[in-house]
């Protein structure tokens, strides 16, 4: 895996996309840190890869909303204290 910075991309754009074409993966960088991941690809491997890429967000993010709720207490509630808050909120969203 290789690094851009997204000020080299910006001036070398050609030059990085032919490398992630010949199969290098290339992180691009803003101020040191990860912004996107340039992934090689082809019309047969982009379903797959997007469904890879979908499915690893989805799990990071299942995975943050979790250690959230254990850090607030959330996890522990009761089916009916669950239901009791999704009752309070639905009422104040009708006004």
């Amino acid at each position: 895996m290789q690094f851009a910075s997204i000020r080299d991309f910006r001036l070398n754009a050609a030059a990085i996309l032919g490398r992630a074409r010949n199969e290098e993966s290339i992180v691009v960088t803003r101020r040191g840190k990860p912004m996107a991941v340039l992934i090689p690809t082809s019309e047969e491997m982009l379903e797959d890869i997007l469904r890879a890429v979908q499915g690893a967000q989805l799990k990071a993010s299942v995975e943050k909303a979790r250690e959230e709720a254990r850090r607030s207490g959330s996890s522990n509630l009761t089916s009916a204290q669950i239901e009791a808050e999704i009752k309070k909120a639905r009422g104040r969203r009708r006004g």
